[in-house]
């Protein structure tokens, strides 16, 4: 049987206690410091980790705003550049269209002035042929006795004379009669009766006695011209066929 021996049992726990103490002054203790001095260098890693991941997802936000923004500015600029392409477009398309219509009014206007032109031709090459023709005619129709009826109208015209015509007439009348002409030409002779109603009809008609002398001219085809001065009455185939040719002409 073994007997407990207190003295190497307080010598033991006196080595212990001992042995506890070095192991808290020498190893316990800086392992603790380095246990907190690399918690410290994992949390200040850690805290600027966070930070950094702060910082990028600030830029991260940042290029996202930025990026929108541009995109937002494109989809603007697009639009805008969208629209005045369709107002050029536009502008353009009213340009062509005023321009054709211009175009289009200055053809039509331009065939107009050459149908009208054409038409006008063909009225007076028309004319010219009906006035040959009816020239022709006439000439043919024409002979003494239908002289002396267009006189016997001419007669009734003077007595029927308008004022202003009557007024022209005496004016010519009164001019010197070494610079006024007065005479009567017909288209067939005239006997002496109708050479004497003829004077005194256009002496009355003029306000005074008018010494006329009596001319023929076959041109006239049938009837007779009176000129005093510059006045002249027209009563004859010739110039009543010219008169309604220029009527034609000028249509």
């Amino acid at each position: 049987m073994m007997q407990f021996d207190w003295t190497t049992f307080i010598l033991e726990i006196l080595n212990f206690l001992v042995l506890v103490w070095i192991l808290q002054r020498f190893l316990y203790r800086p392992v603790l410091t380095m246990l907190d001095a690399r918690q410290q260098r994992i949390k200040d890693e850690t805290d600027h980790a966070e930070q950094l991941r702060g910082e990028a997802e600030a830029l991260r936000q940042q290029y996202e705003a930025r990026l929108a923004a541009w995109n937002q500015e494109q989809e603007t600029s697009r639009r805008q550049l969208e629209e005045e392409l369709a107002q050029l477009r536009n502008a353009a398309q009213e340009n062509l269209k005023q321009a054709l219509a211009e175009e289009e009014a200055e053809l039509r206007v331009r065939n107009q002035t050459l149908i009208a032109a054409r038409e006008a031709a063909l009225v007076r090459e028309a004319a010219g042929a009906a006035y040959g023709q009816a020239a022709a005619m006439l000439q043919r129709l024409a002979n003494p006795q239908l002289t002396q009826s267009i006189v016997e109208v001419f007669l009734q015209d003077l007595a029927n004379m308008p004022a202003s015509e009557q007024a022209a007439l005496n004016k010519a009348a009164a001019m010197p009669m070494s610079a006024a002409v007065v005479e009567v030409v017909s288209a067939h002779p005239l006997a002496d009766a109708e050479r004497s109603r003829v004077a005194e009809a256009m002496s009355f008609a003029a306000g005074q006695k008018l010494p006329l002398t009596f001319k023929e001219d076959p041109a006239l085809i049938a009837g007779l011209r009176a000129v005093i001065g510059e006045c002249q009455l027209h009563a004859n185939l010739a110039d009543e066929l010219a008169f309604f040719r220029r009527q034609a002409n000028h249509g």
